[in-house]
């Protein structure tokens, strides 16, 4: 009976080892993981240079990048809206006869962002067209098709003309009224702000600790002594200013359902009305010193011909804008600023290895490298060696097979 060879279980590779079938799992070998071989290094000064330098990222980390930079917050940019009025009444100066109230003072009236008031007025009125000097844009001689006026040429407009270049030196017939009293007009500002994408969340410009809100209920003298350098108004009437009154903001939108990164809109669309926010306000000038005026017409006929009143207003333009950044805590950025911290404390060895191998005298440094450094064989070679090996296992294989081995034997006998 013929015998038949069952197929081991157990095989051998090709230096006669044995090992197990491929279809077998090793779940030890499969869950296997490398990791770092670590060597205690017991020497004050590398140690006192690694421990130094760890101090130094854990510090950078907790101090610049959590505490000054804030990189462990999501910042939302703002939304900011602002709703200015005027009110109160000023006086000629001369002449406490003559009043103007806010109609007078203020133009355009309704300008939700800032507010014009005037300080100086100049009116000529019954102008009619006409050929003359537009002093508005004045051309200058030598003229073309237009006749020399001293300096300036004749050109066909409203007569007598007013402008920008004869402001301070205008026409006889004009009235000129300078306002007094403005130091005691009263503006009300009222500033907020909404982050749309972080919950439409609105913060309201507000008193602290129970103080009132000064800018709703502030005077016009109030407001300039908040600038640096300080203004007062009687030093903008002749020229007048373009002033500038900002709302910065800094707010915490922290909470459990934004920490959890929920940025959906809150409930009727408003934040958290016992909440504030910290804001602060900067009065500056923004003209240079250049001044601000606007000019103004009302037309009419008069016997058939029209005409009209030029007036040419010198104030104080007040701009008001909102402005500023809402931030909330970040559990993904503090993650990503922990990763980072324990990335770099790895550089905390390398720096002192590297001071170990390289900087210090030849005889520690052999010591420490015997310590660090695990040198191996020459794989190299092994390989070279292994081809060698299987050449020699591979002729012994052949001479040692039954048929080479009978061959053998018949060629003797015979």
């Amino acid at each position: 009976m013929q015998s038949r060879e069952l197929t081991s279980v157990v095989e051998e590779d090709e230096f006669g080892n044995q090992r197990q079938s491929s279809w077998q799992w090793d779940l030890d070998e499969l869950c296997s993981y490398p990791t770092f071989k670590v060597v205690r290094i017991r020497d004050k000064f590398l140690g006192a240079i690694y421990w130094g330098t760890v101090t130094v990222i854990v510090m950078y980390i907790v101090v610049v990048a959590f505490h000054i930079d804030q990189r462990h917050q999501a910042s939302d940019p703002g939304v900011g809206t602002v709703l200015t009025k005027f009110k109160g009444k000023a006086y000629a100066k001369g002449n406490t006869s003559k009043v103007f109230d806010e109609a007078d003072l203020r133009f355009p009236v309704i300008e939700p962002a800032g507010v014009f008031i005037m300080t100086k007025r100049v009116v000529v009125k019954n102008q009619t067209l006409g050929t003359c000097v537009d002093y508005d844009s004045p051309q200058a001689c030598p003229c073309d098709n237009a006749t020399c006026s001293g300096d300036y040429c004749e050109v066909k407009g409203w007569c007598p003309s007013l402008g920008e270049a004869n402001a301070d030196e205008p026409p006889d017939e004009a009235e000129v009224d300078e306002m007094e009293g403005l130091e005691g007009t009263i503006l009300e500002i009222n500033a907020g702000i909404s982050f749309p994408y972080a919950g439409n969340y609105l913060f309201v410009a507000s008193g602290f600790e129970g103080t009132p809100n000064i800018y709703r209920n502030i005077t016009l003298g109030a407001l300039l002594s908040q600038a640096d350098p300080p203004m007062k108004v009687q030093d903008l009437v002749q020229k007048g200013a373009l002033i500038g009154v900002s709302f910065y903001w800094d707010c915490d939108l922290t909470s459990l359902r934004t920490l959890m990164g929920d940025t959906s809109p809150v409930i009727m669309g408003l934040g958290e009305n016992t909440e504030t926010c910290p804001y602060y306000v900067a009065v500056s000038r923004l003209d240079g010193g250049q001044g601000f005026a606007q000019k103004r017409a009302r037309r009419y006929t008069s016997g058939g011909t029209q005409s009209r009143d030029a007036i040419y207003m010198t104030g104080l333009r007040i701009l008001v804008d909102s402005s500023g950044v809402g931030r909330r805590v970040s559990l993904v950025l503090i993650v990503i600023q922990l990763g980072s911290m324990f990335s770099l404390l790895r550089m905390a060895a390398s720096f002192a290895d590297f001071v170990m191998l390289s900087m210090t005298s030849e005889e520690r440094q052999v010591a420490y490298k015997r310590c660090k450094v695990q040198e191996t064989e020459d794989y190299s070679d092994l390989q070279d060696r292994i081809d060698q090996v299987r050449l020699q296992k591979h002729d012994f294989a052949t001479s040692s097979s039954p048929s080479a081995t009978g061959a053998g034997t018949t060629a003797t006998s015979k």
